[in-house]
């Protein structure tokens, strides 16, 4: 082909007349949704009314330059998104770029909604090289970037600097900012503020779209971009009333049948009907955004939609209360339900537990005694090297120097002394915890034979890892997690370990990047994991910790009060009678900032990194029984997908109650 020839091609594929006044009208006519998406056919404009105004933000004719959402979850904004893509792809060639959070959900996207978004409105044909010759094998269509006649797309993560840098971008559209870590690892500072200046050179032409759920108040980046705009507002009309109201989750009334919930229906703040969620037809397609108060920017606009808002045909009001039944009794389940389906950031409160508080925490049992409301227990452990003045003394002379000190009424356990400290925790219904013991092993550390090795072998032996409740029944210690991210203490502690079964080395990692396939049941939009497993050595398992998660799991467990009733609020904590200060002390010692990251200051904190190894201790044995019961449901001919569904954290937790209950009922 030559040059003329290939000029004339290019000049053939360029509209034959000006492109549509608005992406509405342009996706209206064009897209076809594929078969597997919830409306499969002609795209419908009316099927998310809200959506209109925003895509149509983005048409040429449109004076907004910026527009931010703050969305709950299957509102369809995706899909909104996907028509701006196509309509300046198709009808409007320009340079585009389309950031997320991570490489993972930029795959995801690449594949499964880009590739069937460009055959379903008819444009493959326009995607090629733009510079051709005979020694080039470039083909303009890869998987994360499209050529095409007037422009070209890239696709990119948010923490890949180098295509952040590249390019003047006309039209810019980052989904899910909240997902990825502000600052670049380069060192390049703020990636939205990277991106965006790839569109500074075109001015009062560009275009800029953010999305995203949010997260914590403190770290959001939808957040703040929400509040510089009008914070638009999507009113609709009661069917009885006509009054416009915006939704609103405390509006839901639901309704029970023998325990169970049968429906959840909508009154109205006006005239109190109570609507049905077909009801929502009509309320959407006779709404209307409304701004709130005056942007701090011009042509800037800001839009929060929530999960009440979703369509008749994808998830309705019963549904949406139905997972927030599920989850919020859970670990960070207020705070997952807030963000996903609310689309509200999550306000932590306070940033260090009062120990005047949590020593009021200390129930009416006994360090050593069991409640017989403990439905398992598990065992978290800590190894402190000690002061250097004590390495050179032998074991023996260790221990006649805490007896000589313990005579002189020292508190050994403020001297520094080599040990290890570990902490027995029982757990119950609701996620509540009862610390059963803390105890301290005296002796050096570097030998897995030796000094306080040997003590925690000692007390092994001697109890056999079995407890007692209070009503006479037996339970088991089911895992033991001990850190061993010590360094020069790695190997003493996995050779320990391998002694035992149950027992398994840790590490910490402030935050755990979560990885594609992650399985677990807690409903989430976080961006890292609670903890990850990988071999080691000859097989044995490493337990790695995204200890931040769990140290905001601790601080908001110390804040739930006791209350009059049997049974205590889910996730309070309680404690043995005769615990001393100094362990609470311990448990609250570290500072939470407003990045959601922890620091001692010096202070003693082994209490909390042992309770942080606990709780990771029953997510992980929780997670592997609940596995073996979803694989009995698929060898019994369950979808896979379905056995999730048909067994849960929460059903374990209810199994396990409900035999405890047999259990104390036969005795």
């Amino acid at each position: 082909m030559t040059d003329i020839d290939f000029l004339i091609d290019q000049n053939l594929l360029r509209p034959s007349e000006p492109p549509r006044q608005s992406i509405s009208e342009y996706c209206q006519e064009k897209r076809l949704l594929p078969p597997d998406t919830p409306f499969p056919g002609r795209w419908d404009n009316m099927r998310t009314p809200y959506a209109i105004e925003i895509i149509n933000n983005m048409s040429p004719h449109s004076p907004i330059i910026h527009q931010s959402i703050m969305k709950g979850a299957q509102i369809g904004l995706t899909a909104a998104a996907e028509n701006v893509l196509a309509y300046w792809m198709d009808e409007s060639p320009a340079p585009l770029m389309l950031i997320s959070a991570t490489d993972d959900l930029l795959e995801e996207w690449a594949n499964k909604r880009l590739e069937p978004l460009i055959d379903s409105c008819g444009f493959r044909h326009k995607i090629a090289a733009q510079i051709e010759n005979k020694k080039s094998r470039r083909s303009g269509d890869k998987s994360k970037s499209k050529e095409f006649t007037g422009g070209f797309l890239l696709m990119a993560s948010a923490q890949s600097p180098a295509k952040l840098r590249s390019n003047s971008i006309r039209i810019l559209i980052r989904d899910e900012i909240d997902g990825a870590p502000r600052e670049l690892r380069t060192g390049e500072g703020n990636w939205l503020n990277v991106s965006k200046a790839r569109t500074n050179a075109w001015g009062p032409r560009k275009k800029i779209m953010d999305f995203s759920t949010p997260t914590l108040l403190e770290t959001s980046a939808i957040y703040p971009e929400w509040e510089a705009g009008d914070r638009r507002e999507f009113l609709v009309p009661c069917p009885h009333c006509k009054e416009k109201q915006k939704l609103e989750f405390d509006q839901l009334v639901p309704e029970y049948e023998n325990n169970y919930l049968k429906t959840c229906r909508y009154k109205c703040k006006s005239c109190e009907e109570l609507l049905g969620n077909h009801h929502k037809n009509y309320m959407l397609k006779n709404g209307e955004w409304v701004p709130t108060v005056k942007s701090s920017l011009p042509n800037y606009r800001s839009y929060h939609l929530s999960s009440l808002y979703s369509p008749v045909g994808m998830m309705s009001w019963t549904e949406l209360y139905q997972e927030y039944l599920k989850i919020k009794d859970e670990p960070d389940g207020m705070r997952s339900f807030t963000n996903l389906y609310l689309g509200l950031p999550y306000r932590e409160t306070g940033t260090r537990p009062k120990i005047e508080k949590i020593i009021q925490l200390r129930g009416r049992y006994k360090s050593g005694e069991v409640p017989s409301d403990v439905l398992f227990i598990t065992a978290g452990a800590d190894v402190q090297r000690g002061k250097k003045i004590y390495e050179n003394l032998s074991d023996q002379d260790l221990d006649a120097e805490m007896e000589r000190l313990n005579q002189e009424g020292k508190n050994i356990w403020l001297m520094g002394f080599p040990r290890l400290e570990m902490e027995v925790l029982g757990h119950g219904h609701g996620y509540r915890t009862f610390s059963i013991e803390y105890k301290v092993f005296y002796g050096h550390t570097h030998d897995a034979d030796g000094g306080a090795w040997e003590k925690m072998r000692e007390w092994i032996n001697e109890t056999g890892l079995i407890y007692t409740r209070q009503d006479g029944s037996k339970t088991a210690i089911q895992r033991v997690h001990i850190d061993s991210g010590d360094g020069e203490r790695t190997s003493t502690v996995y050779d320990f370990c391998d002694q035992y079964q149950g027992f398994y080395p840790i590490k910490g990692d402030q935050i755990l990047k979560k990885k594609l396939k992650e399985l677990g049941d807690e409903l989430t939009n976080r961006s890292y994991s609670k903890y990850s497993k990988t071999k080691v050595g000859d097989g044995q398992q490493l337990v790695t910790i995204s200890t931040n998660h769990y140290k905001s799991l601790i601080y908001a467990a110390l804040k739930v009060e006791r209350v009059n009733t049997e049974e205590q609020r889910p996730r309070f904590m309680e404690f043995p009678l005769d615990y001393p200060d100094h362990y609470f002390k311990m448990l609250s010692a570290e500072e939470r900032h407003i990045d959601g990251s922890f620091h001692a200051g010096g202070r003693r904190n082994e209490a909390l990194d042992i309770r942080v190894y606990n709780l990771c201790a029953a997510d992980v044995w929780l997670d592997e029984y609940v596995a073996r019961i979803r694989e009995e449901y698929v060898k019994k001919g369950a979808h896979r997908k379905q056995a999730e569904k048909l067994f849960t954290h929460r059903d374990l937790i209810g199994r396990l109650k409900a035999s405890r209950v047999s259990e104390m009922k036969k005795k």
